[in-house]
């Protein structure tokens, strides 16, 4: 019975072992970010899953090393009422050693067995994907908060149509984009390029923002930047040229986030 469950949670858990693992361009010191999506439907008892991922999941993480998760739901996207797990690492190497912690857990493990043999479904699928994060943002920035509020956080992927076109979208936020987003009012949270996962080449980054009304406004503030206006149409890089689809929702930080 003790085997049974371990494969279980081993298979059912991003965290724990479901992400594709690999070991090339390690030797740059490129850090990583794992997102694992819980797509749900409203006749599903998602309650339940926010019990597992506040209560047991994301302590657990904590207990394997993992310093800080994010937890979202989302208020303006697909699939809503999906929630997002964001989780930092500084290496593949601290991946594996938080997945090994995990697999070791007896309260985590009882728990995600308990979750996955229930007969009421809490969610209707898992996704899972692997970022590389970019060399000017390596890490997860958790934003400011004002007291008694939370952020508004907004995720965006962008499309590619091939490497080409992805390297060079990735050297313009190195190389000026995100200075421009700081300067506006747009607070980067995290910047990565997908190395596992769905609709590839891509680039996955998050924002913050103090409320909905700020974000317009520093949306509109980016798209009037002089620096940006220059950067953007320089020819071979404009976005006509780089990225073939963009993509945006609009999450909302849960309870238990240690983002917010």
């Amino acid at each position: 019975m003790r085997r049974r469950r371990f494969i279980q949670s081993a298979v059912a858990g991003g965290f724990a072992a479901g992400i594709p693992l690999w070991s090339g361009a390690a030797e740059d010191n490129c850090q990583y970010l794992t997102m694992e999506w819980y797509r749900c439907r409203r006749d599903l008892d998602v309650q339940r899953l926010r019990d597992f991922l506040g209560n047991s999941l994301v302590p657990a993480a904590n207990r394997a090393g993992v310093k800080t998760v994010g937890a979202f739901q989302t208020s303006i996207g697909p699939d809503s009422p999906s929630i997002l797990l964001i989780a930092h690492y500084p290496s593949m190497a601290a991946i594996q050693e938080a997945a090994a912690k995990l697999a070791q857990d007896e309260k985590y493990m009882s728990d995600q067995a308990a979750l996955d043999e229930k007969w009421e479904l809490a969610y209707e699928r898992r996704e899972a994907s692997l970022l590389r994060t970019f060399k000017s943002m390596s890490g997860l920035e958790v934003p400011k908060i004002e007291a008694g509020k939370t952020n508004v956080f907004e995720l965006r992927l962008y499309e590619s149509r091939n490497m080409l076109g992805h390297t060079k979208k990735v050297a313009m936020f190195d190389h000026g984009e995100i200075d421009i987003f700081r300067r506006t009012g747009i607070n980067p949270v995290f910047f990565g390029s997908t190395v596992f996962g769905p609709r590839m080449p891509n680039l996955v980054y998050m924002v913050s923002f103090p409320s909905l009304e700020a974000r317009g406004e520093a949306w509109g503030k980016f798209g009037q930047d002089p620096e940006w206006k220059k950067i953007s149409t320089v020819p071979g890089s404009t976005d006509r040229e780089l990225v073939s689809s963009i993509s945006n929702q609009i999450l909302t930080p849960l309870p238990f986030s240690q983002v917010r």
